[in-house]
This record gives C-alpha cells, structure tokens and sequence, in this order.
C-alpha cells in the first residue's frame, strides 16, 4: 500500500534541484527527495551503531 508525503520547499530549495534535474543528475523532483531522505537514513543508521558498539565497552 503506497501513501503519499507532501512536503513544501523554499525558491532557493527548488532552483537548486532544477539545476540537478536540468544537468541529468536526476529526472524529477521526487527523485532527489527520495536519495536524500535515503541518505538521511543511512546516515542515522550508521550513528545508531556507533552509538551502540560504543554503549557496549
């Protein structure tokens, strides 16, 4: 089952990823929202396992 997040990003926010879409880097906005949010996760991911190993010692 999908369900949708609308989210609202500033002028500046937007004319950036235009310049991505515009590059090739991506092919539309939801592109770039969704590796970032997958970047965002990873990246807590990897904090949440330091933050364990180092609960350990």
């Amino acid at each position: 089952m999908s369900k949708l997040l609308h989210i609202r990003v500033g002028r500046d926010l937007k004319k950036r990823m235009q310049i991505l879409i515009d590059k090739g880097i991506f092919s539309n906005q939801a592109e770039i929202v969704r590796e970032g949010l997958r970047e965002v996760l990873l990246k807590y991911k990897e904090e949440t396992k330091k933050e364990k190993i180092g609960k350990r010692r």
